[in-house]
């Protein structure tokens, strides 16, 4: 088998990663000039987002007679959002690990990073401020376009420090922009890691990564005790989500030790089997209270995390594998590219067109609704197109022009 491996990585629209090892004999073969799973990985957790707020949301709200069979059955599509976050710590941590030694190293992540995140999230609120304000028309209640709905004030969401004032308040604020407290939860995350990277000796990284994984439910677990009042606190900050982040931080950095890629090359079997198990368990977590259980605070969100890392690095170790092509499918990969700007636009679409043609929001009760919400569906795909297209990819290849 192989005796070592080098992973470069370079966040571009695809987040593209390179990856290539030493066989035996000490030449270099090349498995792909990226890798398109990751694509597929991010658009499938994009999925899962649209599919809980455009689907369960609305049936359960609309369909009484249907609301506990498909609430048990989808209740664990939340944890999708996990998927994001292990993604995120995979691709930056592995950015930043191959680029510790830079003397740009800070200079050119934050530039990168601002460039991805910062243009097309501002134009958002910009654009659903003026909506707000100058749309007499619109049908959907006014407070819902508000930053200044409940107590949220309205340069926490410009300041990514909406999640403190979520978790203060104990609510997710205006619904088009409830999402964004992820967005502050990663930003967050991104002022942490490289300081981490950059001044942490490498070895003693993996530890670091281990004790975020450790910390976080128990953390999640004091909060939900402490404070039975504020229980999205332990949904929103960024402490109670690190497990995620860190474990897709410490597979990127799994990915650059030799003996720890020959070992999850060679053990597949094994890593097939925890999953099975984990996903043999999941009923056991799908309980009601989800998420705000101490089963789900203490167990479930590390249970999804470790199941859908699993999962992710079995599709990296084996390219042209059933579940390698599964995420390489045209449908996923695609969604992954534009995954950001779906994800950011898709709520403030629903309630631009479903409330528009229907006259309410968040409930499937016809044809005529689940039609209207195909279209927003297809609208979030191109709203997203275009601004990837037009928008965000110019910027992001003026980011890259800074090199580490």
């Amino acid at each position: 088998m192989s005796n070592s491996i080098a992973i470069e990585s370079q966040v571009d629209g695809n987040r593209q990663l390179s990856l290539s090892f030493k066989e035996s004999a000490g030449r270099p073969r090349s498995l792909s000039k990226r890798i398109p799973e990751l694509d597929g990985f991010r658009g499938i957790a994009v999925a899962l987002a649209v599919f809980y707020h455009y689907i369960r949301v609305p049936i359960i709200s609309g369909q009484p007679r249907f609301y506990e069979q498909f609430d048990v059955s989808t209740r664990l599509v939340r944890a999708g959002l996990e998927m994001f976050f292990i993604l995120s710590g995979f691709l930056i941590g592995g950015i930043l690990l191959d680029a510790s030694s830079s003397p740009n190293y800070f200079k050119t992540f934050y530039i990168r990073r601002f460039c991805r995140i910062m243009p097309v999230y501002y134009a958002f609120l910009v654009l659903m401020t003026i909506a707000y304000a100058v749309v007499p028309w619109w049908p959907y209640p006014k407070p819902a376009f508000s930053f200044f709905w409940g107590n949220m004030p309205w340069y926490s969401y410009f300041t990514f420090t909406q999640n403190f004032w979520m978790a203060k308040w104990n609510t997710l604020g205006a619904s088009i922009v409830s999402i964004t407290w992820s967005l502050a939860v990663e930003e967050q995350f991104y002022l942490i890691l490289p300081m981490i990277i950059r001044y942490v000796r490498r070895p003693a990284l993996p530890y670091v990564f281990v004790s975020g994984i450790v910390l976080a439910p128990i953390i999640r677990l004091f909060l939900a005790y402490r404070f039975p009042g504020n229980l999205y606190s332990t949904y929103t900050l960024l402490p109670c989500r690190m497990d995620s982040l860190c474990l897709g931080a410490l597979c990127a950095y799994l990915f650059r030790d030799p003996v720890k890629w020959n070992w999850l090359v060679t053990n597949r079997k094994t890593l097939w089997w925890m999953v099975l198990g984990l996903m043999a368990g999941m009923p056991l977590l799908n309980n009601k209270g989800v998420p705000f259980t101490p089963l789900w605070l203490l167990v479930g969100l590390g249970w999804m995390s470790f199941c859908f890392t699993l999962l992710m690095l079995l599709a990296l170790t084996n390219p042209g594998g059933r579940l390698s092509r599964v995420m390489r499918l045209s449908w996923f990969t695609g969604l992954g590219e534009i995954g950001y700007g779906v994800y950011l636009f898709h709520l403030a679409v629903y309630c631009a067109v479903v409330v528009t043609l229907t006259g309410h929001g968040w409930t499937l009760n016809s044809w005529e609704d689940l039609g209207a919400t195909s279209l927003a569906f297809l609208v979030t795909l191109g709203v997203a197109k275009l601004s990837w297209r037009y928008f965000e990819k110019p910027i992001v290849r003026w980011g890259h022009s800074w090199q580490y």
